[in-house]
């Protein structure tokens, strides 16, 4: 009776640690990046003046891989094709729009799409409430460049995947954008640009 009542309790026991090691190792599900709803807004700005441009681009396509209510890996991609200004109107708006497509900014003929790709995410120690409680890190590629790159996201998980939004900026130089910079070219004066790039992405994934 005694052997019958250790055998029981030792399968029970085999069966609540594989119950419980089956809980941490949830095989990873894809999410497909909704490019309708979300959004990325840019922001340019001249080192002289309080003056700046704004404008958005849109995304082509991404997809996220989640386990367990954590990112495993992901990417999105870029439209550099679809940049647009919104606080010039008209046809002088139209011509900022293509010189940021020509090659003095993002030569978007020869490199129509930018790619972000996660490496990492890192959850923040003690968020404040509404802000960023993780850390994403990941390689940006634009014009053909790949820089490495963290910024702060407050990420909400749900059935359909994940909502993130992030704002940051990026030092444009570092993908060989250096139109009017002050650091590579000394005789720009009043006209230098700065080589901060704000970013304010919502990022939103469905289900496949």
């Amino acid at each position: 009776m005694k052997s019958f009542a250790r055998k029981a309790i030792l399968l029970v026991s085999s069966a609540l640690l594989t119950i419980n090691l089956s809980s941490f190792n949830t095989e990873p599900l894809t999410y497909n990046v909704n490019i309708e709803k979300s959004t990325l807004n840019w922001t340019g700005y001249y080192l002289f003046s309080f003056s700046e441009h704004v404008g958005t681009i849109g995304l082509s396509g991404g997809k996220i891989r989640i386990a367990d209510q954590e990112i495993v890996s992901g990417f999105f991609d870029i439209d550099m094709k679809s940049i647009r200004n919104l606080d010039i109107p008209d046809g002088a708006g139209k011509d900022l729009e293509n010189h940021l497509m020509s090659d003095d900014f993002f030569s978007v003929d020869k490199f129509p799409t930018a790619h972000f790709e996660i490496t990492k995410t890192e959850k923040i120690k003690d968020p404040q409430p509404g802000g960023p409680n993780y850390d994403v890190t990941g390689d940006l590629t634009i014009k053909g460049v790949k820089n490495n790159l963290t910024f702060p996201a407050l990420i909400k998980f749900s059935n359909d995947g994940l909502e993130a939004k992030a704002k940051f900026k990026f030092d444009r130089t570092k993908w060989n954008v250096r139109y009017n910079s002050g650091k590579f070219f000394s005789d720009v004066g009043d006209g230098a640009i700065s080589d901060a790039i704000g970013i304010e992405i919502l990022l939103m994934t469905s289900k496949n």
